[in-house]
């Protein structure tokens, strides 16, 4: 698997700070990583890490473990941080920015509209997570027009901006059908592991 990410490019105003002092915040230097959308070992990357569902994407997947570990090697780059980009109304972006500070990694969800500073609209930590994002949002911005993305892909993407709630009975479907979307195979396990993964922010 052979994975190649750029161009760099800023985000107009997502700042962070920079080495050597880490004490003066620029605005970060990202790098356009939207093939990566393209490989299994993304979506097994993906589930497992800001989803948490990492034994059932495992098996849905089957990615081999020298592609997964080239995939961790592009998102997790401390230097070259990866963005992934969905197009959302107009000239509206949200980009996921994998934040990779040694210690303070995290995905950033960041809406960036035409001057406009950008907003983190969403993030995920390593101990916690902020949203407000509804369900209906949700199936909302999945449903915008998109040439480069398609409707499940733009869906799983922005699963994990959800915010505290209650699914509807036909939430469950809905994701049968996007992670069909997307490849995964034994889809009920992994419908199941993320419903339970995400239990915490959304009953």
């Amino acid at each position: 698997m052979s994975l190649t990410i750029g161009p760099a490019f800023t985000i107009p105003g997502y700042t962070t700070t920079a080495p050597p002092d880490y004490d003066i915040d620029g605005e970060a230097t990202v790098y356009a990583a939207d093939g990566v959308v393209g490989y299994p070992a993304f979506w097994l990357h993906y589930l497992s890490g800001p989803l948490g569902a990492h034994r059932e994407s495992e098996v849905a997947f089957e990615v081999q473990a020298a592609d997964y570990n080239a995939m961790c090697a592009v998102l997790n780059d401390p230097e070259r941080w990866p963005v992934v980009s969905v197009r959302l109304d107009g000239e509206v972006w949200l980009r996921i920015v994998y934040r990779n500070f040694e210690e303070d990694e995290g995905l950033d969800f960041v809406e960036e509209r035409p001057g406009r500073p950008a907003k983190v609209v969403a993030s995920v930590e390593g101990h916690g997570f902020t949203s407000a994002m509804t369900w209906a949002d949700l199936l909302a911005a999945a449903a915008l027009p998109d040439e480069r993305l398609t409707w499940a892909q733009r869906l799983i993407l922005m699963l994990p901006m959800l915010g505290p709630q209650e699914l509807p009975k036909d939430a469950e479907e809905v994701m049968h059908r996007a992670l069909h979307g997307i490849g995964a195979t034994h889809r009920s396990m992994l419908v199941g592991g993320l419903l339970d993964a995400m239990d915490w922010r959304i009953h």
